[in-house]
């Protein structure tokens, strides 16, 4: 700091300095007084002055501020010598980087569910519709059936609803849920909606870990209501199919694509399900 009988020619008075800085002044008398940043001149009337080549070094703070502690940061600003300048940039770009890997995972997240929430506006819930799915792997949680009665579905969806939280999956798909396709006809048991649950197999997990869910041939309906009750489209899953010939396959999937993240009112939920089939190559599906 300049003592007192130096010139105060091209110095900033502390309003100033704030203005050009987008601060306000109690935020440089703040860290002037815990002895982060201070004034390059202090008048005798006490008035504060700033070099304008302080600009540059407050927004410095400013942006590592975002990535160290308070302490690291005073150390920084009073040490500042080349090699540790190194080592404060180096972890810098070490923890952006973090933070941009876990910011593009959930954006792609949010586009998705984005897209989810457009499928369930556009689909015709009247309609079944056939459609070529891709390959999926899916995070499955312990089988319901197998667990105490009448604390296997909270268990199973704890299961699944941790594993999300550790994988930062929260923004994107629902959490949905399988069943075997004999339900179809028999009806879910008694106080059960789904044999198990799943979510996305997060981007960091190997495939090994994951459910397959087989590419191929899907029918594919909207469910319109509380998605404990989907079992009501049961019966026309099961008359389209026996009028197309066609073969259904081991597991019914259901997913949420409006859900109580959309929706606040449970009979405007969307419930996609998905019944793969085989069909020989001369039989045609009906329009």
């Amino acid at each position: 700091m300049r003592t007192p009988q130096e010139p105060k020619k091209n110095l900033i008075v502390s309003g100033q300095f704030a203005a050009i800085c987008g601060v306000n002044k109690q935020t440089l008398l703040y860290y002037d007084k815990i002895g982060l940043f201070s004034p390059g001149y202090k008048g005798e009337n006490g008035i504060r002055y700033y070099d304008p080549g302080q600009v540059d070094t407050f927004h410095m703070i400013l942006a590592l501020r975002e990535i160290m502690s308070l302490s690291d940061l005073k150390r920084y600003v009073h040490v500042r010598d080349k090699a540790y300048f190194q080592k404060v940039f180096e972890r810098g770009v070490e923890n952006l980087t973090e933070q941009i890997t876990r910011l593009e995972h959930e954006r792609a997240m949010m586009l998705r569910k984005l897209d989810l929430v457009q499928e369930a506006i556009d689909a015709e819930e009247s309609i079944i519709y056939v459609r070529y799915c891709p390959r999926e792997y899916l995070k499955l949680s312990p089988d319901v059936c197998a667990l105490q009665p009448g604390k296997g579905e909270p268990s199973a969806m704890g299961s699944i609803v941790q594993y999300r939280v550790e994988h930062n999956l929260s923004l994107g798909r629902g959490i949905g849920g399988i069943l075997p396709s004999s339900w179809l006809a028999e009806g879910k048991p008694q106080g059960i909606h789904c044999r198990w649950y799943y979510s996305e197999l997060a981007p960091e997990s190997p495939k090994e870990e994951g459910f397959v869910k087989e590419a191929g041939n899907y029918m594919l309906c909207y469910y319109r209501g509380d998605y404990h009750a989907t079992q009501e489209v049961f019966p026309k899953l099961l008359d389209y199919a026996r009028r197309n010939g066609f073969q259904i396959g081991e597991y019914v999937y259901e997913e949420p694509l409006a859900d109580e993240i959309v929706e606040v009112d449970p009979n405007h939920y969307i419930t996609r399900i998905a019944v793969p089939f085989s069909v020989a190559q001369h039989d045609a599906a009906e329009p």
